[in-house]
This record gives structure tokens, C-alpha cells and sequence, in this order.
């Protein structure tokens, strides 16, 4: 079953937060919201306007779409274009075509 957004987004932004070695209060205070809200936000209680995820991206130094993806989504951002546009080319092969591919590279980096 898929994950709704509300859930999605909570994640996210704890995990931002700590992958930025920020308290939540930090970040309320940077985006200019209160504790509470931001306890809210990551536990899945409440739910913001996209300002407000914009600010929090902001932050984060994120684009404020990325706060919506799932966790299993790649930071593309971190990669070449070139190993972005394959990544992107292959996200939807059959798990043969990914499986086969892997055995390939395996075999390729212990030549």
C-alpha cells in the first residue's frame, strides 16, 4: 500500500532535520513557527501550507517537491546529468532488465 503525502512529508522533514543537525526548535525558529507545530509536522499530526514546505525546504537547501518524495527516491541532485538521465531511464525497467544490469556491473568492477 502506498504511503499517503501527510506520511511522506513528516518523514522527510525529521529526516532533513537531522541529517542538518538541527533541534526542532532551530527550525521553528527559522521558519517562523512554533515548537509545536514542528513536533506536529514530523509526527504526523498536523498538516502545513505549502509555504510552509517551502520554507522548510529552504532550510534545508532543498527544492520544496523533494520534501514529497519518498524515502526510496534518489537525491538526484547529487548525481552527474548523465547518471541522473539513466537513473531516470531505468526507474521504470522490469526487476530482470535492473537484476541483469547489476550482475553486469558487478562482474565489470571486479575486472
Amino acid at each position: 500500500m502506498k504511503e499517503d503525502i501527510k506520511a511522506i512529508v513528516s518523514q522527510n522533514i525529521k529526516r532533513y532535520r537531522k541529517k542538518a543537525h538541527i533541534t526542532q526548535a532551530q527550525l521553528a525558529e527559522q521558519i517562523g513557527k512554533t515548537v509545536e507545530m514542528v513536533c506536529q509536522l514530523e509526527n504526523n499530526i498536523a498538516s502545513t501550507k505549502l509555504s510552509t514546505l517551502e520554507a522548510i525546504a529552504n532550510v534545508f537547501d532543498l527544492e520544496p517537491y523533494q520534501l514529497l518524495l519518498p524515502r526510496e527516491y534518489p537525491d538526484y541532485e547529487r548525481f552527474s546529468p548523465e547518471l541522473t538521465d539513466l537513473m531516470l531511464e531505468l526507474q521504470d525497467q522490469p526487476k530482470e532488465v535492473l537484476e541483469a544490469l547489476k550482475i553486469l556491473l558487478q562482474y565489470h568492477k571486479a575486472r
